[in-house]
């Protein structure tokens, strides 16, 4: 192995530890990450924004899967009107 390249190892590895270690991230991270309720919990249904459906998801034509969101209030699950966008189905219409 020429040295030129040993050099250039020894750099990328000490630039690498200097970045630290994922360990110091690991409680940060999941502190940062907010739970499931949480964030499902900031989401209202609006007529003019969602319409009710009556599974948990929708097939889109292009093969996606879309997820629909559930509401306590209404019993049903509400997704986003456009959620498949021009590709289709057309999920509520207007």
């Amino acid at each position: 192995m020429r040295s030129g390249n040993t050099k250039g190892l020894w750099l990328a590895c000490a630039l690498l530890a200097g970045c630290g270690g994922t360990e110091a991230l690991n409680g940060q991270a999941e502190a940062a990450t907010p739970e499931l309720a949480q964030t499902a919990a900031g989401l209202e249904y609006d007529e003019n924004l969602h319409c009710i459906v009556m599974t948990s998801s929708v097939h889109c034509n292009n093969g996606l899967e879309m997820y629909a969101h559930w509401s306590d209030e209404l019993g049903h699950y509400f997704i986003p009107r456009n959620c498949c966008g021009s590709i289709g189905p057309i999920v509520c219409p207007l």
